[in-house]
């Protein structure tokens, strides 16, 4: 085989593996983008995650929704406690958290 054919082998084959790759990742944004896909949501789920806050490493809060009922969740690395019942009344606060000062 002369070089320069292997080169155009060469080229042609990373041409077409970057074409896969790129429709590959074309179709993962189109499915994320317009089906709202969310790690957290299953379909047919009766749990819907209304609201998560990181509050430290691997840490965070999360407000759900099981059987219309609000609950406050704490989310650690090996465990999860319910915190407490909200208000199913109250809108969920859309803004982000706001910087918590102690006394020093």
């Amino acid at each position: 085989m002369e070089d320069g054919s292997q080169w155009m082998m060469l080229l042609r084959t990373l041409g077409s593996l970057a074409l896969v790759v790129g429709l590959i990742l074309a179709l993962a944004w189109i499915a994320k983008r317009f089906l709202k896909l969310d790690r957290w949501s299953s379909l047919g789920s009766d749990i819907k995650v209304l609201q998560s806050q990181m509050i430290g490493s691997k840490k965070q809060l999360m407000v759900i929704e099981v059987e219309n009922r609000r609950l406050l969740i704490g989310v650690a690395q090996d465990q999860i406690n319910a915190l407490c019942e909200l208000d199913h009344q109250k809108p969920v606060i859309e803004e982000s958290a706001k910087e918590i000062s102690y006394g020093s």
